[in-house]
């Protein structure tokens, strides 16, 4: 709960540092949002199946076509966020701590699979 609460509150410092712009009145900026959500969950698709190594058929076509339809309408009506004046020199804003070791390599993983690469991290809840 408590790393709920700090993530709420670096969020909300974030916002109270941005600059809301508005491109259109509300009914229309509404839809431009709405849109917005749709082009982007797919945009993450195309991406995800580019990752996964995917074939890029009829699917990759589709997603990519919903892209390319709905985000220009939210980028002339949608709402953004400019941040103003915020200071990422601290050592929260990078990949790296303060010893310049990666925060992936710091992690201890239980098993690494030698042929795949993917690591794990067994989790026991409850003991």
């Amino acid at each position: 709960m408590k790393d709920q609460l700090d993530s709420m509150n670096e969020v909300r410092s974030i916002l109270d540092n941005s600059e809301v712009i508005h491109n259109s009145r509300p009914p229309l900026r509404w839809i431009a949002n709405w849109a917005g959500g749709i082009a982007s969950r797919h945009m993450l698709d195309i991406s995800y199946m580019e990752d996964e190594g995917l074939d890029k058929g009829f699917k990759y076509k589709y997603y990519g076509w919903l892209w390319d339809t709905f985000w220009p309408l939210y980028q002339k009506h949608g709402t953004f966020y400019k941040l103003l004046d915020m200071d990422m020199s601290g050592s929260g804003w990078d990949d790296y701590n303060e010893e310049g070791i990666p925060y992936w390599e710091e992690f201890h993983w239980d098993y690494i699979d030698e042929e795949t690469g993917d690591a794990f991290k067994v989790i026991k809840y409850g003991q």
